[in-house]
């Protein structure tokens, strides 16, 4: 690997981690002024709109590396997980199911999307082209938004939007009906590296020689 290999590389992490402490700094901004919910839900859109942003231009101009994609996620989870854990105790139990996800697919490689043949249905159907597609997309709008929207009709936006109870409740029902869905391929994860983990272990016992 050469000199200029080498500069493109670090640039490449340079500039994810600057984006990625922007979109921190936003965040944190977001939680100090978690009760102000114009100002609140404002921060925390521009927070996820630059991660899209951010993820677009860097396919676009083949910019993406493993330490970005890494840094990423581990940004979403912590912004999800804050949102999460102030609207409801059962917010920790969403963040440890994704946080366990995260480290399981991570463990898997860059082709953690594909998924293999012994894949139930349901994860296959999901995850289909690398989730681009109408079930993955209303997965994966059931992991971003349903916290937002939760957020939403807590803090009086809805009411204050002039929402009808029927599109806050249809809205909450769909958006419910898409983290059911990613969560039973989030459980499949967990499930398949704690199944390896076993096997891995087992194997090892078997090798080892009696009275060794």
């Amino acid at each position: 690997m050469n000199k200029k290999e080498n500069k493109d590389i670090y640039n490449v992490h340079e500039e994810s981690g600057l984006k990625g402490y922007v979109r921190l700094a936003l965040l944190a901004v977001a939680a100090a002024v978690y009760h102000q919910p114009w100002l609140f839900i404002t921060l925390y859109c521009l927070y996820t709109a630059l991660d899209a942003l951010d993820g677009f231009l860097a396919r676009a101009f083949k910019q993406t590396s493993a330490f970005g994609a890494w840094f990423d996620v581990v940004i979403d989870l912590t912004g999800r997980g804050m949102l999460w854990t102030s609207l409801s105790k059962w917010g920790y139990f969403i963040m440890v199911i994704e946080w366990l996800t995260f480290v399981c697919t991570h463990c898997r490689g860059p082709k953690w999307k594909i998924p293999d043949e012994n894949f139930p249905l349901i994860c296959r159907l999901v995850m289909e082209n690398g989730f681009k597609n109408p079930m993955g997309a209303f997965a994966i709008s059931g992991i971003f938004m349903l916290p937002v929207w939760v957020y939403v009709l807590q803090s009086g936006l809805a009411l204050t939007l002039g929402l009808s109870d029927v599109v806050q409740q249809g809205v909450l029902l769909l958006l419910v009906v898409g983290r059911i869905l990613a969560f039973f391929s989030e459980l499949f994860y967990i499930h398949q590296h704690i199944k390896g983990l076993i096997n891995e272990e087992t194997a090892s016992t078997l090798r080892v020689k009696p009275g060794a």
